[in-house]
């Protein structure tokens, strides 16, 4: 797959002495890093509720905040027009309509307070029931924001390529950091980098980096999954400069069953060409315990060391498949 992109947008040159300054796709937080100028006109609250589920929690608290408040404005500037519309309330008396409008809003109802007359009724009957649909959708948002699952998945901070035989294998390293093992987990590994076309513009190319073992049933604890460099792979015969110069990124997608809330959960990260780490691979996480059951220390996840391993760090558990496939 090919995207034509500027060049002006692959090498973004900084003015005067500045190195140029690369940009990525996928930022440190493994959010999108683009920025979109769509020509279509886009509703106000057209993606109210997807913009709710993905803001921050004090972002989200800010806004149910303000719409809470503009409501009680709102509906007191409409009891404040009305002249003795509220009992025990003096006409011109803003602070005593605004409480009135907030415990009507809330369904409260204290008592003290209670509209008069046909007007003023109609206004509180319209107010409860906009307190209703607001407390009905912000409850709803609260309760989908606390029962999203997460995947809660850790994937190492480099990726390792080393010599395996008569060829080069790339391995990546993911953990799982519930207490419950994660059910039918799939993983996608995609190359992005640019390159030169025919007329010597810059495109960004996607490739699939197919891996020896894609799919497990059950994902207990940590697992190593591994793309085999043959002559059908997208980085055969790429060094670390090749990749560097290509602006390479390796993208990882992991798809998920959580067992607990039997819903799919979803982990993503980015690899850059300098997290790439030749020579090396991953040290072992498994030892036996007290108890006579394996132990996973999560302190060397992201530990490698130089290839071949010493005996005492040899290679942690991985899936293994034939790679005649590949070929």
């Amino acid at each position: 797959m090919h995207l034509k992109l500027p060049d002006s947008l692959l090498n973004h040159v900084l003015p005067q002495q500045h190195a140029p300054r690369k940009t990525s796709i996928l930022s440190q937080d493994n959010t999108v890093n683009i920025i979109s100028r769509k020509k279509t006109q886009v509703r106000l609250l057209g993606d109210l509720y997807h913009n709710c589920l993905t803001m921050g929690w004090t972002a989200f608290f800010a806004t149910v905040t303000g719409f809470y408040l503009l409501l009680n404005i709102l509906y007191s500037l409409a009891y404040y027009l009305v002249s003795d519309g509220l009992s025990n309330v003096k006409t011109g008396q803003f602070w005593g309509d605004f409480f009135f409008s907030a415990q009507t809003l809330s369904t409260v109802g204290y008592g003290f307070i209670y509209p008069q007359g046909y007007l003023s009724n109609a206004i509180a009957s319209t107010e409860m029931l906009s307190g209703v649909i607001f407390t009905a959708i912000v409850t709803g948002i609260v309760f989908a924001r606390f029962a999203r699952p997460q995947a809660q998945v850790l994937f190492s901070n480099v990726a390792t390529i080393f010599q395996d035989g008569d060829h080069l294998r790339l391995n990546f390293r993911l953990g799982n950091l519930r207490n419950t093992p994660l059910m039918n987990a799939s993983i996608e590994a995609i190359l992005a980098r640019t390159k030169k076309d025919d007329n010597g513009n810059s495109t960004l190319q996607l490739d699939i980096l197919p891996l020896s073992f894609n799919h497990v049933p059950i994902f207990p604890v940590s697992l190593s999954f591994a793309h085999h460099i043959l002559e059908s792979s997208p980085l055969y015969g790429l060094d670390a400069a090749a990749l560097e110069a290509q602006q390479a990124t390796i993208f990882l997608v992991l798809t998920a069953t959580d067992p607990v809330s039997a819903q799919d959960v979803f982990a993503q990260h980015a690899y850059k060409a300098e997290d790439l780490l030749f020579g090396a691979r991953f040290v072992s996480l498994l030892k036996p315990s007290d108890q006579g059951k394996l132990e996973v220390d999560f302190s060397l996840f992201h530990t490698t060391s130089t290839d071949p391993l010493p005996v005492k760090d040899e290679e942690p558990i991985e899936l293994k498949a034939d790679t005649e496939t590949q070929k």
